[in-house]
């Protein structure tokens, strides 16, 4: 029988499994590392705004996928030996395939900024990125309680951007909005729209920077970000920072192999 292997279980890897189950009786796994089960990546907002548990964003029960003889497996791939055809597990485990299909998503843009790698600076794209926000902004020791975020610095005007700009003000944390464009989402809306989401932004207390870039995070003595510089030099005090400016292919793990890989898979 046939294998066929899925790498990621998002929209794109669910889909392919869910119709070539509809055509043929070959074997399925869809393998994920981010989650167990499929899930509804744009309500992960919903989840920590208290609207839903994570529960709520799994479109199909845990029953659908063993009726319908897709094998899940929670695991990182960590190679692919496009040559034997198969897979290199976490933990060295080797799995095989016949066919392989490759739906590995996206991840948040980081464009080398000084500090972008400290402790309170994250993206907002993943499961593990909503608990990391968890962490960050709810410290779970009274110890830690010095480490409350009042203040955010949130860098890109785009949808993940004032998503999260929702999600913070919310629990009360007062967020600077870093937008490269005269508008919100400049590459995208026309001047009248982006003049409207922008009135609502500042009407709802979202401090909003325009024409303004991230030049460097700074770092506090316990190597967490305690603040910003920006393009224009201004220095902004904040306890978090959230870098949403666009997103990626998830491919830097498959280059250097044996695929042509150059902003994506060619």
């Amino acid at each position: 029988m046939q294998h066929i292997v899925i790498i990621g279980n998002g929209i794109s890897g669910i889909t392919a499994a869910r119709h070539i189950r509809k055509q043929c009786d070959s074997q399925i796994t869809v393998i994920s590392s981010e989650t167990e089960h499929f899930f509804s990546r744009t309500a992960l907002m919903y989840i920590y705004m208290g609207h839903m548990t994570y529960a709520h964003t799994k479109p199909y029960e845990d029953f659908f996928w063993k009726k319908n003889r897709i094998d899940l497996v929670f695991n990182h791939v960590e190679k692919v030996h496009f040559g034997q055809r198969s897979l290199e597990l976490k933990g060295g485990e080797i799995l095989g395939y016949d066919k392989l299909i490759l739906a590995v998503g996206s991840t948040p843009n980081m464009f080398g900024w000084p500090g972008q790698d400290l402790k309170g600076v994250q993206g907002m794209y993943s499961y593990q990125d909503l608990e990391l926000l968890e962490k960050n902004t709810h410290p779970p020791l009274i110890s830690e309680a010095k480490k409350k975020v009042k203040i955010a610095v949130i860098v890109g005007g785009g949808l993940i951007g004032v998503e999260l700009a929702e999600m913070l003000h919310t629990r009360g944390i007062h967020c600077v909005f870093l937008i490269r464009e005269s508008k919100f989402w400049g590459n995208v809306l026309p001047e009248e729209e982006g003049s409207l989401v922008s009135r609502h932004l500042i009407k709802y207390g979202i401090d909003l920077r325009f024409e303004t870039e991230l030049a460097e995070i700074i770092s506090d003595e316990n190597g967490r970000a305690k603040g910003v510089k920006t393009s224009t030099g201004e220095i902004i005090d904040c306890q978090l920072v959230g870098l949403t400016a666009g997103v990626r292919a998830n491919v830097d793990w498959l280059k250097g192999g044996e695929l042509e890989i150059d902003r994506g898979i060619l």
